[in-house]
């Protein structure tokens, strides 16, 4: 008798190497035999959470079998032997469901998007309703492997994913640049995040890790008829293609106030911009945005955003903006997204005196404005339009700099042609 079985895998990797994706790659290959892929996920979690590696992705298969024990065996030995168990941060944990997945599991994976969750929370849904896990060392992946289980993908995007062999981990990864750039003006923006503002490639990751090379797009068929055009220059042994939460800005939630907003967390959040920017040591630049209540939190775009920064720097006092972006453990908006709502075109300045040119300076509390080089004096501040050089609309951080759940500009509704070759 055929069921649907669903295995959960988090938490296999380590900085030193090794990927979550590439050990699911693996397993569906051994599982040929035993099981039909019905669907292929990588999900990704908070993106705040301090215990991840790099993305916080955790991967889950839905499997068609009809010897379920053959495939809890194959499933565990691979984590066995491929995991990074010398790594003290690696605690891999193992999640099996069989049949329909509960609404609690749903919920559960929206706690891991935008809150910090336990193990023991984890253990506490899966004894509820009896589900099977296997925990390696501490564990803590059974977390984002029961989360992988019960996400929702309304939203979905899709990943195709090139491995390398295992000789070539931890060496530069050679990959035909012209091709991607070839691929990238056939397929964007149905494909996207391909390079970035420099035309740099940003499918090859950095890390010592199994992946050659990633492409995201809006479907299985264009990341598939992408990747075929990439000229790789060493062997891609294995590869994969997942259905993903990936640039679907998932992780972001609106709050109403700055006083509801929590740390470690991902907002949207309506203000007005209450102080100045100001740019410090390293090019990071912060403002205080003020909601209608009269709260405030300190947002941030730091020097990797580029760009970004300038868009930043440009802000005025009661400019009107909604910002996106996450939350650090000191309650500072990390931005991801902006969007300048209302632009002031009039802002109040101290007046100039009328002999020199020259701003006058407070002459003390209730005392007016006095020019220091003249002696005149006026008694209050004056009135005059100012010169923008933003616009009112939403601005990104480049592709380099951006989250893997954060969603580019570009993808809007796509019409997916049936080829592009």
């Amino acid at each position: 008798m055929f069921r649907m079985l669903h295995v959960g895998l988090d938490d296999t990797d380590s900085e030193r190497g090794m990927c979550t994706t590439y050990l699911g790659a693996v397993l569906m290959q051994r599982l040929g035999g035993v099981a039909e892929v019905a669907e292929a996920r990588l999900v990704r979690l908070n993106p705040n959470i301090k215990y991840k590696t790099r993305g916080n992705a955790a991967v889950a298969l839905r499997l068609i079998t009809s010897r379920p024990e053959v495939v809890k065996s194959i499933t565990l030995r691979t984590v066995e032997e491929l995991a990074d168990m010398r790594s003290p941060s690696t605690a891999p944990g193992v999640v099996f469901w069989q049949g329909e997945v509960p609404e609690s599991f749903r919920e559960f994976y929206r706690r891991c998007l935008h809150g910090v969750v336990g193990i023991g929370e984890a253990e506490e849904v899966l004894h509820r309703h009896g589900g099977e896990y296997v925990k390696f060392k501490l564990g803590r992946g059974i977390v984002g492997a029961l989360a992988a289980i019960g996400a929702e993908l309304r939203e979905r995007t899709y990943e195709y994913i090139a491995y390398r062999s295992p000789e070539r981990w931890g060496t530069p990864r050679r990959v035909c640049t012209e091709s991607v750039r070839r691929m990238n003006r056939l397929t964007y923006p149905l494909t996207f995040n391909n390079l970035d503002e420099e035309g740099r490639v940003l499918i090859t990751p950095h890390t010592p890790c199994p992946v050659l090379f990633g492409i995201r797009g809006v479907s299985e068929q264009v990341v598939r008829e992408a990747a075929g055009m990439v000229v790789a220059l060493e062997p891609v042994v294995l590869h994969a293609v997942y259905v993903s939460n990936q640039a679907t800005d998932a992780h972001l939630r609106e709050v109403g106030r700055i006083a509801e907003v929590e740390p470690l967390s991902s907002v949207v959040l309506l203000g007005r911009v209450a102080s100045e920017p100001r740019v410090i040591e390293g090019g990071h630049v912060f403002f205080r945005l003020r909601d209608e209540h009269g709260d405030e939190i300190t947002c941030a775009a730091f020097e990797p955003t580029k760009g970004f920064r300038r868009v930043v720097r440009a802000l005025l006092p009661g400019d009107l903006v909604r910002v996106y972006g996450g939350v650090n453990e000191r309650m500072q908006v990390n931005l991801e997204k902006i969007e300048v709502i209302e632009l002031i075109t009039r802002r109040e300045v101290n007046p100039r005196c009328g002999r020199c040119g020259r701003r006058m300076k407070s002459a003390g509390r209730g005392q007016g404005y006095r020019c220091r080089r003249c002696g005149t004096r006026a008694e209050r501040r004056v009135s005059e339009p100012v010169e923008r050089t933003i616009e009112e609309r939403v601005y990104q951080v480049p592709p380099g700099a951006m989250r893997h759940l954060a969603r580019p500009l570009v993808l809007g509704e796509p019409a997916i042609p049936e080829s592009f070759l």
